[in-house]
């Protein structure tokens, strides 16, 4: 869709859709364009309000410019925004672009952005669903921080790093797929997701940082797979519904120590080593396999697992260290 700029600014200029709604936009090089806000320290920012379109492609003094980002806070506070759909030109959505729109209940990513910023959709607290396309590889710090009505996200598959508090409070979120691209889940990426009961992790997670998934009191499950080597402190904390872990990572760290809810942990064959402390405290498991891999655990590993009722230690052990059963009455 082609449109036609009717009005000059400082900032650039503004075009009215076909719809009547003007939206403003900076004129970037080699013929882009930028969605940017109108106002400046003196004047308030635009309140755009209701569906709102942006197109791929804006005409002005017969120059036709590609609509290729949206710039920061392009759209914050826009309380009465309800509906937006970003154009296919479309490949930077900017740091709190979308921030604080309360009553946006509908958001249609085009399927070139590639990068989501930092804080663009915080507190969308209307927002009930939302499809990552494809072509997105980075969702930034606090992208969706606080969308606690968002029940649905579908993450694309070319997705490589979800950041820091990236859906921090999303509580009405009930299921996660992590996508196999994906390599990096930084601090507090999902915590206190409260609503969250299923996630699963792809096959290409080397790092799930501190406090990642802390606070997810529904989540009865998780699979750690063979590619994670850091799992941050209390990343499961405060996960009182986990009752059940799988681990395929070489080295299995204090990633679950003082979950008193887990019962029952399964090792992969890909594990070679139980670390200090690692389930410390874990007064309610009852069962644990210790596969012919293993060939160290190490000191207080299952320190005061009292409800352990048996385990089976295998030829491949060569070392058990301090305190390792201690208290498993």
């Amino acid at each position: 869709m082609c449109l036609v700029a009717t009005e000059t600014y400082a900032y650039g200029i503004a075009v009215a859709n076909a719809d009547g709604v003007t939206i403003y936009y900076n004129i970037l090089e080699d013929n882009k364009l930028e969605v940017t806000f109108l106002g400046d320290n003196c004047y308030p920012y635009i309140k755009y309000e209701g569906v709102v379109v942006i197109p791929e492609q804006v005409t002005y003094n017969e120059t036709t410019y590609s609509v290729t980002s949206i710039g920061s806070e392009a759209f914050s506070y826009c309380s009465g925004l309800t509906s937006v759909a970003i154009g296919n030109s479309v490949t930077t959505i900017g740091s709190s672009a979308f921030a604080e729109c309360s009553g946006l209940t509908s958001v249609t990513i085009g399927n070139s952005v590639t990068y989501i910023g930092t804080n663009a959709f915080n507190s969308c607290s209307g927002l009930t669903s939302v499809t990552i396309p494809n072509s997105v590889t980075y969702i930034g710090d606090q992208a969706f921080w606080l969308c606690n009505g968002l029940t649905s996200v579908t993450i694309g598959n070319s997705v490589t790093y979800i950041g820091n508090c990236a859906f921090w409070g999303c509580s009405g979120l009930t299921s996660v797929t992590i996508p196999n691209s994906v390599t990096s889940i930084e601090n507090e990426a999902f915590y206190n997701c409260s609503g969250l009961t299923s996630v699963t992790i792809g096959n290409s997670v080397t790092i799930i940082g501190d406090l990642a998934f802390s606070e997810c009191y529904g989540l009865t499950s998780v699979n750690i797979p063979n590619s994670v080597t850091f799992i941050g402190e209390g990343a499961f904390q405060g996960c009182s519904s986990l009752t059940s872990v799988t681990i395929n990572c070489p080295q299995v760290g204090s990633w679950f120590s003082y979950l008193e809810s887990i019962k029952e942990i399964r090792l992969g064959e890909e594990v070679t080593s139980i670390v200090k402390e690692a389930f410390y405290g874990c007064y309610g498991l009852t069962s644990v396999n210790i596969p012919n891999s293993v060939t160290s655990i190490g000191d207080f590993a299952f320190y005061c697992c009292r409800g352990l009722t048996s385990v089976t230690i295998p030829n491949s052990v060569t070392s058990i260290g301090d305190f390792a059963f201690y208290g498993c009455i």
